[in-house]
């Protein structure tokens, strides 16, 4: 995997990028609306503009996109880890592949079930 050529393309239907997970059911979202789609992946530790910030424990991001795949996403969301050094920093990259198990959809803050798709660098909600 050519990690820099991936962020120098920068965020899209396919890649996004977050500096860290802070909510599983922000994470969540993303997860579906890759799913959904043509799969995806998800660098943590690196920020919008591209920048590397690396991961502070890589322990604790699995753990909150694991949650989020298999409590906040149904049916749950198969996944995989890979964990690459970019200039002297950890980046987890999250492999999310394209689902024949859907449609998948995402609990949000107000407990309700919404059906996301990736539509350029977002996860839009469909009705």
């Amino acid at each position: 995997m050519n990690i820099r050529k991936i962020i120098l393309q920068g965020e899209g239907t396919m890649v996004d990028f977050k500096t860290t997970i802070t909510s599983v059911e922000k994470i969540a979202r993303t997860l579906v609306a890759f799913a959904n789609n043509m799969g995806g992946q998800l660098l943590i530790g690196v920020a919008d503009d591209g920048s590397i910030k690396g991961v502070k424990s890589e322990d604790e991001e699995r753990y909150m996109i694991s949650k989020s795949a298999n409590q906040y996403c149904k049916p749950a969301i198969g996944h995989s880890f890979e964990e690459i050094k970019v200039e002297g920093k950890l980046v987890l990259v999250v492999h999310i592949s394209a689902s024949d198990t859907g449609p998948h959809y995402a609990l949000d803050e107000n407990k309700n079930w919404g059906k996301y798709f990736r539509v350029n660098d977002k996860s839009i909600l469909c009705k």
